[in-house]
């Protein structure tokens, strides 16, 4: 689904008074907190590296930027990379603050070949090599950014790996598939339906035959789960997480209702969960991502605050 823009929800005089009191909060994090170590607040750069490396037999691609200690993977959704899902947050996240890698899972983006496959596995798939991705890369520890698809690989990621994941926003995610799942599915199978607006860079990346195509495997890939015990993909693995998580749900999300954000949160141990007047976008805010790294749990008890500008 496109992006909607801060803009269009808050008005310009919203987001600018939403910018200074995140910068507020940002300075005003306690020394130790790696703000400390973020030098000058314009410390901003635009440099974006684009490579391949050799990950389980397959060569991944990925682009990176940022040479801060904080280092992040952002995890694209269904069809995504990091170009067509997190082009905001690769542009302007603090590289001072994070050293931030978009990667494109096999078979997505760039990291073709292999055409992309769905077996029963192919999450857990993505969440190894996903790790194996940053390990190759030399990051001793990462934090995770998932939406949608990316969100569940997360998930599955933190709970396989938590010594690996250093805390983790997710949002979009779903842990099973239930019958109104495969509804919606169903409705999204035949991209020629999608809005322009949707599907322009996806057709764009792909060539509308692979973008079609893929699109089909992927409904034939998630319906599979609704044939496993409670529609399982990840909900025995929730209650392994042990990093910090924050649950973002969008509750105008078309795809993916509440109840699934409620599971999630429900089932990883200490977790915070904030709805947003959204839909189910592919980026969040940047500031309000890099507070939500930086001090997860202190930001997001703070509802009345959140609610002001996002409710």
């Amino acid at each position: 689904m496109p992006s909607l823009s801060m803009m269009s929800v808050l008005g310009r005089p919203g987001v600018l008074r939403l910018r200074l009191r995140l910068r507020m909060l940002l300075t005003a994090l306690k020394p130790g907190v790696l703000v400390s170590q973020a030098g000058p607040a314009a410390a901003f750069g635009t440099s974006i590296t684009s490579a391949k490396v050799a990950v389980n037999g397959v060569h991944l691609h990925y682009q990176q930027t940022g040479e801060g200690d904080h280092a992040v993977l952002l995890l694209p959704g269904m069809l995504g990379s990091g170009e067509t899902d997190f082009g905001p947050q690769l542009k302007n996240l603090n590289k001072k603050l994070f050293t931030v890698v978009a990667w494109d899972p096999r078979g997505y983006g760039h990291s073709k070949p292999p055409d992309r496959d769905f077996p029963v596995d192919f999450f857990e798939r993505d969440a190894k090599d996903a790790v194996d991705l940053m390990k190759a890369l030399k990051f001793k520890k990462v934090s995770l950014l998932g939406w949608s698809d990316g969100g569940i690989t997360a998930l599955i990621a933190a709970a396989k790996y938590p010594s690996y994941i250093r805390k983790m926003v997710i949002w979009g995610a779903n842990a099973y598939v239930t019958d109104e799942d495969s509804v919606i599915y169903e409705g999204i199978r035949d991209v020629s339906k999608w809005s322009e607006r949707t599907k322009k860079p996806l057709e764009a990346l792909y060539g509308y035959d692979y973008f079609a195509r893929t699109c089909e495997k992927w409904v034939d890939g998630i319906s599979q789960f609704k044939h496993l015990p409670d529609g399982n993909i990840c909900r025995h693995l929730l209650p392994q997480v042990q990093c910090p998580t924050l649950i973002v749900h969008g509750e105008k999300d078309p795809l993916v209702p509440r109840f699934h954000a409620d599971f999630i949160h429900e089932h990883v141990k200490g977790s915070r969960f904030l709805p947003a007047n959204l839909g189910h976008q592919r980026t969040l805010q940047d500031m309000f991502i890099e507070i939500l790294l930086l001090k997860p749990i202190n930001f997001c008890m703070n509802r009345n605050f959140y609610f002001k500008y996002f409710g």
